[in-house]
């Protein structure tokens, strides 16, 4: 009963003040990794992860958001439950390409029916934090002060009948627009298995629409099916109405570009709301290319306020990040400002490499769960939160890492780095950063990782023009490279950030035959010269070994990690 009560204790003390309240004692090593093999079972069904890690079959479970399972795990002595603010958004989003959801009075009034107060306490009994804003209160970028939709029901169908969304014979309103019984409107969901709580979220703003007369309906699916229908464009329009997911968000508040900019609206982008304001993408573009992080803190601050009358999502909670330990099993595990224990390895490798058995300084397997299926394990097109959990065990922080407590910058595959500007071709002012690479860092077939790799990636970028990394190589210009562990890499414009969008994680010796990017399985396909390696190597600290859908993803340690214990 104490460990309940503690741990309810911990969560008040997170929803009651700010996300700086809740203090840690977190230590942890650079190096490792301490285990073997971490295997990665994936269970889909929200019970059956439960039972998983209480039989001991898993022995981390990250992402715990129920209230009765976080309480029944934390009554076991057994495991350990850890949580850390999170730059988590869950939000519904609009498809504002298509009627009548590209009325701001429809989806204003969808804003001002939702009661997040009543969706925090029945769902998640006080466990996350409500969220109007664009930026979550974990990160120093929020804005305490936007003005955003409060729950106001009468106050929505006040909007609706103004703007001539009058009410019909059956209950449901008339769009001004063509006359007729607006049409009916989906909400895609998960399903009720895979996550319980965003299944029924999506039932309650159903119904709650449906109380001032709008026809919208929850529609679970699978996750996967969902992805590919918000991202694939059918004639110039999306396959979906609304729909209720979330963001696992950077430490930095460049999501106000990346998730909102028009430039954004392709497929396989991110702007999957289909926002196309001029005068938002003049202000995004302020959030994309400040000066200083005054200018970020300023532009960042005035894009949450602007989105919030645009309203292309209405934010719903905040979720600090739950993970669970078997502690019979394992210890070393690293709560993260931000991005949790377990929760997202691709913004924080900490835990993967500190995690060890109990009782035993190295070797053995950990099994980490996996819930959901990876929809792609190609690094340039997977952008779930399940494909970048592998992603980040495989291809580990890039140059530049974020240490666990402040988020401060920690030098990693960049041992120094200097940040000037230059001149362009055009006469405009440019940002140029030049990295100093370790000499240690290879790739799991053993080919040094050098500066010929990151030009290789900022090329190959924006020469295939990824969508998922177009933040990256859109104003990339070229890269001087000074010698093997020397280079410098251009932009075409200032910007704060440019430093932390260089990325050098694809293999040119690997890559560079690769033609048609999104049609690579390198998953799939057998290394060229390593037997048992795939074609889908990183410098991280694991080896990618083998996915078997709908059982497992296995990875091993790379023994020639460059952070290794025996290095």
């Amino acid at each position: 009963m104490r460990k309940i009560l503690s741990f309810a204790l911990a969560v008040a003390l997170l929803v009651a003040s700010s996300a700086l309240a809740l203090a840690q004692e977190v230590t942890y090593s650079t190096k490792g990794p301490y285990v073997d093999e971490i295997l990665l079972p994936i269970i889909m069904d929200d019970e059956a992860r439960i039972l998983a890690i209480e039989r001991g079959d898993v022995d981390i479970y990250p992402g715990l958001t129920l209230p009765a399972q976080i309480e029944r795990l934390a009554a076991n002595p057994n495991i350990e439950l850890t949580m850390s603010p999170g730059y988590h958004m869950f939000y519904l989003g609009f498809n504002m390409r298509r009627a009548p959801l590209n009325d701001i009075t429809v989806r204003r009034a969808i804003a001002h029916v939702i009661n997040r107060d009543e969706i925090i306490l029945e769902l998640f009994q006080g466990y996350m934090l409500p969220l109007a804003e664009f930026v979550p209160p974990a990160s120093p970028f929020f804005n305490p002060d936007t003005e955003v939709a409060e729950y106001d029901p009468e106050l929505a169908k006040q909007i609706l009948d103004e703007a001539g969304y009058v009410m019909g014979p059956d209950g449901f309103r008339i769009d001004p627009a063509t006359g007729q019984r607006m049409r009916d409107m989906y909400i895609l969901t998960p399903t009720m298995e895979a996550a319980p709580t965003s299944a029924m979220l999506g039932e309650m703003i159903a119904e709650a629409a449906r109380s001032i007369g709008l026809p919208v309906y929850a529609q679970p699916m699978d996750f996967n099916v969902i992805t590919q229908r918000l991202y694939t464009d059918v004639n110039g329009d999306r396959d979906f109405d609304m729909y209720a997911l979330a963001w696992g968000l950077s430490r930095f508040p460049t999501h106000l570009y990346s998730l909102f900019h028009s430039r954004f609206d392709v497929e396989g982008a991110q702007n999957i709301p289909g926002l196309r304001d001029p005068l938002y993408d003049q202000l995004a573009e302020r959030v994309w290319t400040p000066r200083s992080l005054e200018e970020a803190m300023e532009a960042a601050y005035e894009a949450q306020e602007m989105l919030s009358i645009l309203q292309p999502y209405v934010p719903l909670y905040s979720r600090p990040y739950i993970d669970a330990f078997r502690i019979d099993r394992v210890t070393g595990f690293v709560p993260h400002l931000g991005f949790g224990a377990a929760s997202n390895i691709s913004n924080s490798i900490w835990t993967a490499l500190n995690i060890r058995l109990v009782n035993q300084e190295r070797g053995g397997t950990v099994r980490w769960l996996l819930s959901q299926e990876p929809g792609s394990l190609n690094v340039l097109v997977g952008s779930s939160a399940y494909d970048n959990q592998i992603f980040g065990l495989v291809y580990g922080p890039g140059l530049i890492a974020a240490e666990p407590i402040n988020n401060q910058d920690v030098p990693w595959e960049a041992k120094a780095w200097e940040v000037g500007t230059w001149i362009t071709p055009e006469g405009t002012e440019g940002t140029k950063v030049t990295f100093y690479l370790r000499d240690d860092i290879t790739w799991h077939d053993g080919v040094p990782f050098t500066a010929e790799d990151v030009k290789f990636t900022m090329d190959y970028l924006k020469a295939q023009q990824v969508p998922l990394y177009m933040s990256a190589w859109e104003h990339y210009s070229h890269s001087e490279i000074h010698d093997p562990y020397t280079i410098t890499v251009y932009f075409d414009n200032v910007s704060y950030w440019h430093v932390y969008n260089v990325a050098g994680f694809l293999a040119k010796h690997i890559w560079e035959n690769v033609e048609k990017y999104d049609e690579f399985e390198p998953w799939k396909v057998p290394h060229p010269t390593v037997e048992g390696l795939t074609m889908m190597i990183g410098t991280g600290p694991f080896v990618f070994k083998e996915y078997v859908p709908g059982e497992y993803v296995r990875v091993e340690r790379y023994e020639g990690f460059w952070a290794g214990l025996d290095k």
